[in-house]
């Protein structure tokens, strides 16, 4: 899903709430850790993440906005299934080229199972735009 919305979203920093975190990965994860100090984290093989808990986003949001910086953050609802928008920000992108930190190593890694919910969700949101941009 995060990988889906990064595509759609090239040129801002994604957070997805996940639980009672925003989660960001990849480059944009590496970007936060720089300018923010939040801490780098492996999310899978090679790939980089950081998480703001929800009471915390705001303040960390506030100053991504200080810096003129893009970025979109969604909320996943997992009972419901579903992908809502929560903040955006039509800033400017960052030019981070690293999609991890150096020093991971990353081996070893746990794999987690993949979880349709995501999936279901992420295609719930697209039908509602597709939906809304169509008129009906």
């Amino acid at each position: 899903m995060l990988e889906i919305l990064k595509e759609k979203n090239k040129e801002r920093v994604v957070f997805v709430k996940l639980g009672p975190f925003y989660i960001a990965t990849g480059k944009d994860a590496v970007f936060l850790n720089r300018q923010l100090g939040l801490k780098c984290i492996c999310f899978k093989k090679e790939v980089c993440k950081v998480g703001i808990p929800e009471t915390r986003i705001e303040y960390y949001l506030e100053k991504l906005a200080r810096i003129d910086l893009a970025y979109i953050a969604y909320c996943f609802d997992s009972q419901k299934k579903e992908l809502t928008e929560k903040y955006r920000s039509d800033g400017s992108y960052h030019k981070e080229y690293r999609e991890n930190k150096d020093c991971l190593i990353c081996t070893g890694i746990r794999s987690y199972p993949k979880d349709d919910r995501y999936l279901i969700a992420l295609q719930k949101m697209q039908e509602k735009e597709l939906k809304n941009k169509n008129g009906k």
